[in-house]
């Protein structure tokens, strides 16, 4: 998949997430936990694509987010003064090679992006059904 694609398949699931939090608010919440078992599973093949693609940003992303985004950053920034000093002096293998660099950091990026957003979308669904049941409870007593 390219960045261009990652992308867009990143900005279409976040209009996804905004369609989801705004529909499951007027669903039964058996209606919601039927979703959130159904997001839940697509978020768990989702994880298990992205295994397949990225095991190692995935894993990195997930258990030190700060330290990932930190060294993401500053290799990022490196890269560039490095291929801005040495634009003249490279060889096209070697500004191929940075190029790869570069776009993998940015799939690595993306990667967890999507992850992420999966992973809001269930917290959002949960909180959906709480308040769901909240309301439910509420209506219960003051019967």
């Amino acid at each position: 998949m390219t960045l261009n694609e990652q992308v867009d398949a990143l900005q279409s699931r976040a209009a996804e997430l905004k369609s989801s939090f705004e529909g499951s608010r007027h669903e039964t919440s058996d209606k919601i936990k039927a979703r959130i078992a159904d997001v839940r599973a697509k978020a768990d093949a989702a994880q298990t694509a992205t295994h397949e693609h990225a095991d190692d940003s995935m894993a990195r992303a997930h258990s030190q987010w700060q330290t990932f985004k930190a060294d993401t950053s500053a290799k990022m920034k490196e890269l560039k003064e490095h291929i801005h000093r040495q634009r003249d002096e490279h060889d096209a293998k070697d500004a191929e090679k940075a190029a790869e660099r570069a776009e993998d950091y940015a799939a690595d990026s993306l990667d967890f992006a999507v992850w992420a957003i999966e992973q809001a979308e269930l917290d959002v669904l949960d909180a959906v059904d709480a308040r769901a049941l909240a309301v439910a409870k509420a209506a219960e007593t003051s019967t």
